[in-house]
């Protein structure tokens, strides 16, 4: 007898999640898998045309893929179908402290102004790639592509998209979805992956605490004179944190988090006067910058549901927790939750359903950690680094330095992150 999983909210994550587990079918021993999406769930528009310059267009929505993530996604058979020219390696990554612009790259060649840059910078390099730079337009496009062939295959999988879920009630050994055009699902388990502000979450009733960390991140896109050279770079400034991530074509993706107000001024400003601005804050690390893409603001909250898990019911990604993007870590936390909780339907007993409080409290168990983990690393960082308090500044700094002395300190960090 199949086991009914409904997967409602088709981003990455939930494609991601919907694709194994229906790849994984026999190994779950035997599931039908319904995908609930209240977009039309299509291929994505093309990118658009080449800007004047003639340079490609690239999405300002990127991801940092880590190389845990990319097999994932090789594993779905997603991986694959995303073009190598739009897929950017990150070979290094650096961070600065508050006295930006004492050194630029890690390699100056003034030997005094390199002993300067120590003071606050930190280097991470390994011998390969640490993540994997993609748009999601991209990303989104490859999911969907491979969800149109596990269909065609005749796979145990299906979409109901332009429906969205307008109400749960429990029974015993399943839950059923009313969707708002009025149909009915009934479901072994329902995996909530419909992001933050999660309707599943809502309707069943789990709460989530908050944390509105009043800020915005501003994003964009420039063509840069100066070489990336693969490496993601980062600046605590202490009113904001700014963040390069390398693109193909000589360009880079930027992420500002700064205060609202700071935000609307930035979004207020002609194309060269903000190039000009992102330019110097970051001391002209890739030289000039040209804007190629429109600017937007997205709001930074931290979240974390009280519970992930309820019987028949499981919260993957955004739907579970939202943390600050200051450490790219967002959709790679997703896309472990995803892993985690078809290795858990795997792993489960013979007498065990999918929708068993014993199965999904192991996923939990195994994700649960790691998640709140990265979220106080973050909200840590960020509270540390955009403090005015002058004992913390000089505790930040040598930190840095002190980190950057310790190769074993680095790899346990970097390992993290690579997972």
């Amino acid at each position: 007898m199949k086991s009914h999983i409904t997967v409602v909210g088709a981003g990455p994550v939930g494609l991601a999640f919907a694709l194994a587990a229906a790849r994984n079918a026999s190994a779950i021993r035997g599931v039908r898998v319904t995908l609930i999406e209240r977009q039309t769930l299509a291929l994505a528009r093309p990118l658009g045309d080449a800007p004047p310059s003639g340079a490609k267009h690239f999405d300002t929505r990127v991801y940092a893929i880590s190389p845990g993530s990319k097999t994932f996604l090789e594993s779905v058979g997603a991986w694959q179908k995303i073009p190598n020219e739009r897929i950017t390696d990150v070979r290094a990554m650096q961070v600065w402290g508050d006295e930006v612009g004492k050194e630029v790259d890690g390699k100056g060649d003034n030997e005094a102004g390199k002993n300067a840059g120590e003071k606050n910078n930190i280097c991470f390099e390994e011998s390969v790639a640490v993540a994997h730079i993609v748009e999601h337009t991209v990303l989104m496009n490859a999911l969907i592509e491979r969800l149109h062939a596990s269909i065609a295959a005749g796979d145990n999988i299906r979409v109901i998209d332009n429906e969205s879920v307008a109400a749960i009630s429990e029974q015993k050994t399943h839950r059923t979805l009313r969707l708002s055009g009025g149909a009915e699902i009934s479901a072994d388990l329902i995996v909530g992956a419909d992001g933050a502000h999660s309707g599943i979450r809502g309707l069943a009733g789990i709460t989530a605490k908050t944390f509105d960390y009043e800020s915005d991140a501003v994003v964009a896109n420039f063509k840069t004179t100066l070489p990336h050279e693969n490496i993601a770079r980062q600046w605590f400034l202490g009113d904001s944190v700014l963040a390069f991530l390398p693109l193909p074509d000589q360009q880079i993706s930027i992420v500002w988090s700064v205060t609202k107000m700071r935000a609307a001024e930035l979004l207020s400003l002609d194309a060269e006067t903000f190039a000009e601005t992102v330019a110097a804050t970051s001391s002209h690390a890739l030289g000039e910058l040209t804007l190629m893409s429109k600017t937007s603001r997205v709001a930074l909250k931290k979240l974390t549901a009280h519970n992930w898990v309820q019987p028949h019911l499981a919260l993957i990604g955004d739907a579970a927790h939202a943390i600050h993007p200051m450490a790219g870590q967002g959709a790679n936390l997703g896309f472990a939750d995803a892993r985690a909780l078809v290795l858990a339907l795997q792993k489960r007993s013979s007498f065990s359903a999918v929708g068993d409080m014993r199965v999904l409290r192991e996923y939990e168990r195994a994700r649960r950690e790691d998640a709140a983990t990265m979220g106080m690393v973050t909200h840590g960082l960020r509270e540390l680094y955009l403090s005015d308090f002058k004992p913390l500044k000089r505790v930040r700094n040598r930190g840095l330095n002190v980190l950057n002395k310790m190769p074993w300190a680095k790899s346990l960090v970097m390992n993290h992150a690579m997972k």
